[in-house]
């Protein structure tokens, strides 16, 4: 039989143990549950929660170019081979390459001592042929009033009417001579044929040329007016076509990052067909080049305006937010709380987007801090304009004066920049 003192000890010992695992599961217990999302909610509950910063800005009432971009190539509307057009020594050269010349400007000069003789013997022989000329008529008369008395016969005077006709066309034809030696002495100085740039010259003084020449003197190319040459994806055929029966469409010339326009100009002409190898279609646009900022085969970025949207609501492109119901943008009211709201998105661009339904001119739409936003939450709007942007621009600016319109960017092609659809 045991001793009751052994049996007091183990009580002891099985109530120690047990008491030892009761505080080591409270323990667990209030480690867990101190960070449980009910423990933080009820923390919290007690103190106010702190508003989100965020930069809002007003719904805007305005006009949205529709464009399109694409990479393009100036080309002169007309470029010119200066050539002899009178065989001979070059004498001089009466240029700066490079320079700009006008119409008529003197470029060249050729020796014309050959050219003088030719003029002075033609003239010769127009001189001569008129006193020729003059005594057949003195004859003619003479002979006309002798066979009014008979004094001579009527074949006579008839062989004397021919002669003044020998020598009347003998006359036109030295007259002709003279004006053709003109020319050709007149042709010894190398003039402009129109206002431009001339280059290089390849040939030096003291070469003769002629017509026949491989080389030109120098090339001359028209600067102003200019045009650029540049592709579009087949697809926007049809509605370029029908843009372009309502009225000029205006094609604008940007610099290489596309921020600043380098001037302005209508589109003129579209190609006969659809290349079949790139599935695009080649457009020419005529530009006023009046500071000659636009140089021949550089390439520009070229914007086509296809239409343009007016009174439109117009938002910038950072309020618009993506999910799986759709677009939507987070509204602030006057009691600075913010409301999530559906739209429908018309064109856009990389800046500004009109929305077609869902919001109304003066609506405030949040553009910075969307990430911090729910349906419901009180906010502190701390900006009234987008981002990185100055106290001078709170409002949003119509597209219009944007520097990226509407854009429907064509896919890489040949003289194409990139592709989107709005």
């Amino acid at each position: 039989m045991p001793h009751p003192s052994t049996h007091r000890v183990s009580v002891k010992r099985v109530l120690f143990w047990t008491l030892l695992v009761l505080i080591g599961l409270i323990a667990l217990w209030w480690f867990f549950l101190r960070d449980t999302p009910d423990s933080d909610d009820k923390t919290e509950s007690g103190a106010s929660m702190p508003r989100a910063a965020v930069a809002a800005v007003a719904a805007q009432q305005g006009d949205f170019p529709v464009t399109l971009n694409a990479l393009g190539t100036v080309r002169s509307l007309s470029s010119i081979e200066v050539r002899p057009r009178v065989e001979g020594e070059l004498v001089s050269v009466d240029f700066r390459e490079g320079q700009s010349v006008e119409k008529d400007q003197v470029l060249a000069h050729i020796d014309d001592r050959t050219y003088q003789a030719q003029l002075a013997q033609a003239n010769a022989e127009l001189t001569q042929n008129q006193a020729q000329l003059a005594t057949a008529r003195e004859d003619l008369k003479r002979y006309e009033n002798l066979a009014r008395a008979n004094n001579v016969s009527r074949q006579d005077v008839e062989t004397q009417r021919q002669l003044v006709r020998q020598y009347q066309g003998a006359v036109e034809a030295s007259r002709a001579s003279v004006q053709d030696a003109r020319v050709q002495l007149d042709y010894t100085t190398v003039r402009a044929p129109a206002a431009g740039i001339i280059g290089l010259r390849n040939v030096d003084p003291g070469n003769i040329v002629s017509t026949g020449d491989d080389d030109p003197i120098a090339m001359l190319t028209s600067l102003n007016p200019i045009s650029v040459v540049f592709s579009l994806p087949g697809q926007y055929l049809s509605r370029v076509r029908n843009s372009m029966q309502q009225g000029p469409m205006m094609v604008s010339v940007m610099n290489d990052s596309a921020t600043d326009t380098i001037t302005r100009g209508e589109l003129t002409s579209i190609d006969s067909a659809i290349n079949t190898d790139t599935g695009t279609v080649r457009l020419r646009a005529r530009l006023n080049n009046d500071d000659e900022q636009l140089f021949p085969n550089a390439f520009v970025n070229v914007e086509l305006t296809l239409a343009t949207l007016e009174n439109v609501v117009i938002v910038p492109e950072t309020a618009i937010q993506n999910s799986e119901s759709g677009n939507h943008v987070y509204v602030v009211d006057d009691k600075n709380t913010v409301h999530q709201r559906s739209v429908t998105v018309g064109a856009s661009d990389d800046l500004h987007a009109v929305i077609d339904s869902g919001l109304k001119v003066g609506d405030r739409v949040v553009v910075d801090g969307v990430d911090r936003l729910r349906d419901g939450a009180i906010v502190n709007v701390v900006s009234n304009h987008l981002p990185g942007e100055s106290d001078a621009g709170d409002e949003t600016p119509p597209a219009g004066e944007s520097t990226n319109e509407g854009q429907l960017k064509a896919t890489d092609a040949p003289e194409d920049k990139g592709d989107r659809s709005s």
